[in-house]
């Protein structure tokens, strides 16, 4: 299994937090294979909607020294969510939602939902999608692949620049909390005007896939625990470098403990 929300919760769920997630999948193969892997990890899925007629998405993602190929759908290909498939998550006691702007209708009105219940609401996303700005109006935190400002200005943006300019369209409320991953280079975050730079954990990288989720997963966790833009970044940055030890998005991670110890260093 993979895919940015699912590995980012079960990244969660194996620092001990309970998750749930609401998705689509087809009734075929895939989709049972999809909920096996969630079940396997303690993600509740009891919101994810098995519908017949769609067929659940998949990507083929070949590695070879470290770099990896990815091949799937074309842009385009329908995520039908529907405000009756998220619904049965349970927004007004939830600490956090994790959105990816796939279906933005939908995870804006959950997004307000858990916002106005004293939850934050987190998005990650590593490319231009309609309504992302919409959903910035009702994100706490916002952290994006470096693959984001590179598709909209090419190779030379600017990284604090762009950090600044998404900042001034979350919420005046709240943390206010906005970064960008930046691959074997690290992380920037920017919080309080406080710009914190995190860079690279040397590891013997064997997979990359799902370090991005993972960052996520971790920089979630991370925040929770600590209420620390910077800190939750360390932390973060260590566990998606050592998931690209292992093979999958969803390769095993060090105790949690071991992750703090390696920030100290």
């Amino acid at each position: 299994g993979g895919g940015p929300v699912p590995t980012a919760l079960v990244t969660l769920a194996r620092f001990g937090r309970r998750t749930a997630i609401s998705a689509l999948v087809g009734d075929d193969s895939v989709g049972r294979f999809i909920l096996d892997g969630l079940g396997t990890e303690n993600v509740d899925a009891t919101a994810v909607t098995m519908r017949k007629g769609f067929a659940s998405q998949t990507s083929i993602i070949i590695v070879e020294n470290g770099r990896r190929t990815i091949l799937e759908a074309p842009l385009g290909v329908g995520f039908p969510l529907t405000w009756d498939d998220v619904a049965k998550l349970p927004f007004d006691r939830s600490e956090a939602l994790l959105i990816d702007a796939r279906a933005p209708e939908v995870q804006l009105k959950a997004a307000a939902m858990v916002r106005s219940a004293g939850g934050l609401v987190v998005l990650d996303c590593g490319h231009p999608r309609e309504g992302v700005d919409d959903l910035l109006g009702n994100t706490d935190i916002a952290i994006f692949s470096h693959t984001y400002p590179r598709s909209l200005g090419g190779e030379d943006y600017e990284t604090e620049s762009f950090l600044r300019e998404i900042r001034e369209k979350l919420p005046q409320t709240g943390p206010r909390v906005v970064g960008i991953t930046l691959g074997h280079r690290g992380c920037v975050v920017l919080a309080d005007e406080k710009l914190t730079r995190v860079g690279p954990h040397a590891v013997e990288t064997l997979d990359t896939t799902g370090a991005g989720d993972v960052f996520h997963g971790a920089y979630l966790h991370a925040f929770l625990k600590t209420g620390s833009p910077g800190e939750a970044a360390r932390f973060a940055n260590v566990a998606a470098a050592r998931k690209c030890e292992g093979m999958s998005g969803r390769a095993p991670l060090p105790p949690e403990q071991e992750l703090w110890d390696a920030i100290q260093h």
